[in-house]
């Protein structure tokens, strides 16, 4: 089966490039020698990441990037949805010196890793996880 990956743009934050993010999710891929059956990124405003965060995690809060495995049992590829936040990447970014665009793109890496087995609970865990996804986003992006 071919994979499919869909990236749905429901904010005005950031512009975004469809494309580059699809080639951002197969390189994760490909990257933690992982298949992909379909992920659909869907990047969204504040109001309804908010609500999905209540909604699925019962937290009342604005959060950066949600992430639901919807892989189904044995199957040998990842499918999953993952959600992030324009305007919060378009906050966050320029905050720890880089463009929103890299913050946006560090939190599907984010969400992918942890689709891939990766824990952010303990402090250790947190730090092998960053270090990760810096270096995935540094790889994809080298001239950043």
């Amino acid at each position: 089966m071919e994979h499919e990956i869909t990236i749905s743009n429901r904010q005005e934050s950031l512009d975004i490039s469809a494309a580059s993010l699809r080639r951002l999710v197969e390189f994760v891929a490909t990257a933690e020698g992982r298949g992909i059956d379909s992920v659909d990124v869907a990047i969204v405003d504040t109001d309804e990441i908010a609500s999905l965060n209540s909604r699925y995690l019962d937290r009342d809060e604005v959060t950066d990037v949600l992430s639901f495995d919807i892989s189904e049992a044995n199957s040998p590829g990842i499918s999953a949805q993952i959600v992030v936040c324009g305007a919060v990447a378009a906050e966050v970014g320029p905050r720890h010196g880089m463009s929103g665009d890299d913050e946006l793109m560090l939190y599907i890496i984010h969400g992918l890793l942890h689709l891939m087995g990766y824990d952010d609970a303990g402090v250790q865990q947190a730090e092998r996880m960053k270090r990760r996804q810096e270096q995935i986003l540094a790889e994809f992006n080298p001239a950043r």
